[in-house]
């Protein structure tokens, strides 16, 4: 009897050891199967920075920015097309000079956002053979994992900032070229008291590819917006593929920088409303022609972290789109030669805290 129990036991042990290196292999192959897909991601180059001592300043001539301003919203229309409306916000004196050894910075907490997740989206007019250029896009996507809020926040690259660890102030739009992820996140922090907790940058021409893998988007374009990006003529819906949205994303000349990032916030959202009614061969061809294109400061750990936090709110996320700085926020100067925004940093502080970070309230 003793030995038909033995015997029992060692076959349940055998059972269980084959069972555990079953599930052993299976886990080892997924995860092979991630470390590919994520080895394809280029990761950023700490070590690749400007010093202080070499510092520089993009000077130009003052703008001729009196008269009516307009700023983009975007709105989903019942069909789910992204609608885009201008609306007047204010009426703008001319740039005054300033002298930056007059500028002072008012010290201010930092905004208390550990419920949330804020990750830094860069965009690159970078031509070929070129590394790191100054970030013509930032904008953080902050997100709620309890509540499903998604913010979109573009902040202006012009906004004229505090830049940390030896710098003089400057543009924002030099922090990641200067320094990369770890340069901008701490401007951010000391500029806007957010903490960032990882960053991912993509130059325009991968951004055409993500388009096109999800076959174009849909968005409402104005008269002369349907010119210039060479669809037609007339206001309406309009399905474009990836170069047109590029090309829609980058338009400046019919008004200003905040109408542009208002187009990219918009087209950022049919994106990702593109990209979540998306079937599963779609999304797999988009991961393999997405990640080449990408690069970030994360570990594969962190970015795997990130997919699984956001893969079970995706189908209810709720997307809010937001500017930095508000209209009310800045002042146009003329400072070091360059023509920038002197932003307003406790009302945007104000605002980020009250209005814009899906914050547990």
């Amino acid at each position: 009897m003793a030995a038909k129990s033995s015997k029992k036991r060692k076959k349940l042990i055998i059972a269980l050891v084959c069972i555990l290196l079953a599930l052993a292999l299976i886990v080892g192959a997924l995860f092979a199967v991630v470390g590919h897909y994520l080895g394809k991601i280029n990761r950023d180059d700490p070590g690749l920075t400007i010093p202080p001592s070499e510092e520089f300043f993009e000077t130009d001539a003052p703008p001729e920015n009196t008269g009516t301003l307009q700023t983009t919203v975007g709105t989903l229309s019942p069909d789910g097309s992204t609608e885009a409306t201008t609306e007047p916000v204010a009426t703008e004196p001319p740039a005054v000079t300033v002298d930056p050894d007059e500028i002072t910075w008012e010290e201010l907490p930092a905004i208390g956002d550990d419920d949330i997740l804020n990750i830094m989206l860069v965009g690159q007019d970078r031509r070929p053979g070129e590394g790191r250029t100054r970030s013509d896009v930032m904008m953080l996507c902050s997100i709620n994992p309890k509540t499903g809020e998604v913010s979109l926040i573009s902040f202006l690259r012009d906004l004229y900032v505090q830049i940390p660890g030896g710098y003089s102030d400057n543009r924002l739009n030099v922090a990641y070229f200067f320094g990369g992820f770890p340069l901008l996140y701490e401007t951010m922090y000391q500029n806007f008291g957010i903490t960032v907790d990882g960053g991912f940058e993509v130059d325009f021409e991968g951004f055409s590819d993500i388009v096109d893998t999800l076959g174009g988007v849909d968005v409402t374009l104005s008269g002369a917006e349907a010119k210039l990006v060479g669809v037609g003529e007339s206001s309406g819906y309009y399905h474009l593929n990836g170069e047109q949205a590029l090309t829609y994303s980058r338009i400046r000349s019919l008004d200003n920088d905040f109408n542009r990032t208002g187009r990219q916030r918009i087209v950022m959202e049919a994106i990702f409303n593109k990209f979540r009614g998306s079937d599963l061969s779609t999304v797999l061809s988009l991961i393999d022609t997405v990640l080449p294109m990408l690069t970030t400061d994360m570990s594969n750990t962190e970015i795997i972290s990130l997919a699984t936090t956001l893969v079970p709110i995706m189908s209810n996320m709720e997307i809010s789109t937001y500017m930095v700085p508000a209209y009310d926020c800045y002042t146009f100067a003329s400072i070091r030669g360059m023509s920038v925004l002197l932003p307003d940093l406790p009302k945007i502080r104000n605002y980020l805290a009250t209005e814009y970070l899906p914050l547990n309230r």
